[in-house]
């Protein structure tokens, strides 16, 4: 079953990745486009701004809880590590995974209300409902939470296996892990 759940997530992780990048580009042309047409042929696309919000808001969430998987959020080192003892680093971890797993469910709690709340607003001009750009708050708090509980328990998630089938050295085979439970 553990097994299963890693590899579920990794995929999650993956599409994510993908997602992420998707929606950068898009955002890059959208916006390239609309400057075009706006400066040199004097209009443009009504539009633009509130896709290329919308991109930037799910590009942003999508970006910090693939962040936490790889440990790249904001870190303060005081004390440089090597002087730390062992206890109190693992300690200092875990205090640190408490932490995003609250926000993570923070997050989870506070956006799935914003969400049902901006459901009913409307964006002008797309007229699209306005909770699509806060959407991706759940699913973004759960990777979060879910990485952040892995770490606490100690539970090898592949994360080399997943940077390797990313980076085209590994296929998905590795990063399934072999049979699951």
């Amino acid at each position: 079953m553990r097994k299963s759940v890693v590899f579920l997530f990794n995929l999650i992780h993956i599409v994510m990745v993908y997602l992420a990048q998707v929606l950068m580009v898009a955002m890059v042309v959208i916006i390239f486009i609309n400057v075009i047409l706006r400066y040199v042929f004097n209009s443009g696309w009504v539009w633009s701004e509130e896709v290329a919000l919308l991109l930037a808001v799910w590009f942003i969430f999508i970006a910090m809880s693939l962040g936490v998987k790889q440990d790249l959020h904001i870190n303060i080192n005081i004390i440089p590590s090597k002087k730390i003892p062992p206890a109190l680093a693992r300690v200092f971890t875990i205090l640190k995974s408490v932490v995003i797993f609250i926000i993570g469910f923070v997050m989870l709690t506070d956006g799935w209300k914003l969400v049902g709340f901006t459901m009913k607003s409307i964006l002008p001009a797309t007229k699209w409902p306005a909770g699509l750009l806060y959407a991706v708050l759940p699913v973004a708090s759960i990777v979060m939470m879910y990485e952040s509980l892995m770490d606490l328990l100690g539970i090898d998630t592949r994360d080399k296996a997943v940077d390797d089938f990313l980076a085209g050295k590994g296929s998905l085979k590795d990063v399934m892990g072999g049979s699951h439970d």
